[in-house]
């Protein structure tokens, strides 16, 4: 059986469901955070669909990552608190576990309108979950608001309600994202 152009139908159907099956989490929902309170070894841990949002994990936490189906661990720690906060090497053990492992250093004074960007790009190319962590989500949730601001389009204050879901609680990084959102255009994506 044809359509018009000749296309067996059935070729038409499958090429319509290629772009189901290439979505990255960049082009999925976007719910609510929700707390996780079945994966222990964590402070303040987050899921948004693909995404779990988290304080530091410990050694035993990121062993079971990859039974979770983690494809991706962000680290948005420093060196100096990895250094002399953390009592194993977390690079090394993401590594060792098969998982691709991002250092994205964040503070207050250094959080820029690029780490959302890089963000964007790390769940543009990553097709399963991804754990985005630091000391205790705080800046994980600003990043998560500074990025469905600029990325996703979402209005400022929607994205910054969306990022005290994922942990976001201080005045300095609510303030954060705010003056960087005002620098820098939404772009909708």
């Amino acid at each position: 059986m044809s359509n018009a152009t000749g296309l067996p139908i059935v070729a038409a159907l499958a090429l319509l469901a290629v772009p189901a099956c290439t979505r990255s989490l960049h082009d999925g929902p976007v719910g609510y955070a929700q707390t996780v309170t079945d994966w222990d070894g964590f402070t303040n841990l987050f899921r948004d669909g693909k995404l779990y949002f988290a304080g530091q994990p410990d050694a035993d936490a990121l062993g079971t990552a990859p039974d979770r189906g983690v494809k991706a661990v962000v680290n948005l720690r420093t060196p100096d608190e990895m250094t002399h906060r953390v009592g194993f090497d977390e690079e090394a053990l993401v590594r060792e576990l098969g998982m691709e492992y991002v250092s994205l250093p964040v503070t207050s004074a250094s959080f820029s309108v690029s780490d959302a960007d890089r963000l964007k790009e790390l769940l543009s190319r990553t097709p399963g979950p991804v754990l985005i962590h630091c000391a205790g989500s705080n800046r994980v949730g600003a990043l998560w608001a500074l990025y469905l601001h600029r990325h996703r389009g979402f209005e400022l204050d929607e994205a910054i309600k969306r990022g005290k879901r994922a942990g976001l609680r201080s005045a300095s990084m609510i303030d954060a994202v705010t003056r960087i959102a005002a620098q820098t255009p939404s772009l909708g994506e």
